[in-house]
């Protein structure tokens, strides 16, 4: 209900504001691939669906070749109108488009139904987004990506692709689909054909875990910061259990692709005396905390072991 609340709203927005980047429509439009229907008087020849060629062309009997994309309903009538003269006295054209196929505009990304869509009239940022489902999972930003023969952008923070084959506009979600006054300028943003919208997907949680000789062992979530200290993240894991060793502590890092690409020995007390630099630990890393170096040394060779039981072990201990 919502999301059909905002087509409505979408369509009834302004068009005359200011926007974060320029577009016009290109709607209406006869184009490569389209299926138009030709109903001319007392000419049976033409007058049936017509399928346009991928160069713009139809051949017709009679009249033979001609280029339609780019056209109007109405100017393909009075130019097939005109070629008729030659073998009707008042030649009567009327044209329709039968299918659009020329125009798609594709939404990718965190959304209900990825795919491709046809504009038809104007089709605007927050319609694409809507009639691909909605936003499902998805993060802080959608983007906009036009190839330079359909027009660049223009405006603040377009930035052209390394090949310069298009431009990119970077809109916040938030903003297309309900602002703080609903939606804003940034909805009424008008699409072209061939434009890609992309809504970018919700980062996955980033966790730093702290396991072994601690009083609660557990994991820390980063949800906006990048980077924990080693001291904060023992805090909030209670602290050392009496039979720790922390002059052994083990520092493993897992990437996204779990799989373990470091590990170093560290020495925790000297961190905790303030005779060591604290340590800023990122998403992936485990604190090993053991109760004898005996067992730090044993457990770098089952580290595999050890990356693959945090991952189940997923107790949050904070969120930073």
């Amino acid at each position: 209900m919502k999301y059909a609340v905002l087509f409505v709203v979408a369509v009834l927005v302004s068009f005359g504001q200011d926007h974060v980047v320029t577009s016009e429509p290109s709607a209406g439009l006869l184009g490569p691939e389209d299926s138009i229907t030709i109903a001319a008087l007392d000419c049976e020849e033409i007058s049936k669906e017509w399928r346009i060629s991928s160069t713009g062309d139809v051949t017709f009997p009679m009249i033979g070749q001609v280029h339609l994309a780019g056209m109007t309903a109405e100017e393909a009538e009075k130019v097939l109108a005109e070629k008729l003269r030659r073998y009707l006295r008042t030649p009567q054209v009327t044209v329709y488009a039968a299918e659009v196929r020329s125009r798609p505009v594709t939404v990718a990304g965190a959304v209900e139904r990825p795919g491709k869509f046809q504009v038809t009239g104007v089709t605007t940022l927050l319609d694409a987004i809507v009639f691909a489902g909605g936003p499902k999972n998805a993060g802080a930003v959608v983007t906009v990506k036009r190839s330079i023969s359909q027009g660049a952008l223009s405006g603040p923070g377009v930035r052209m692709e390394a090949d310069g084959s298009a431009t990119m506009a970077e809109f916040k979600l938030k903003d297309v689909m309900d602002g703080p006054e609903g939606p804003g300028p940034e909805a009424a943003f008008r699409l072209r054909p061939f434009d890609v919208v992309t809504v970018a997907p919700a980062a996955a949680p980033g966790y730093v875990h702290i396991v072994g000789e601690v009083n609660r062992p557990g994991s820390v979530e980063l949800v906006t910061q990048d980077s924990v200290s080693l001291m904060k993240v023992l805090a909030v894991a209670g602290g050392l259990t009496h039979v720790a060793a922390p002059g052994s502590t083990l520092i493993l890092h897992v990437n996204a692709q779990g799989v373990q690409t470091s590990n170093a020995l560290v020495d925790l007390k000297k961190v905790m005396d303030g005779k060591s630099k604290d340590l800023d630990l990122i998403a992936g890393d485990i604190v090993l905390v053991p109760s004898s170096k005996a067992k730090v040394l044993s457990q770098m060779f089952t580290s595999s072991a050890l990356t693959a039981g945090v991952s189940s072990f997923m107790y949050t201990l904070a969120r930073f």
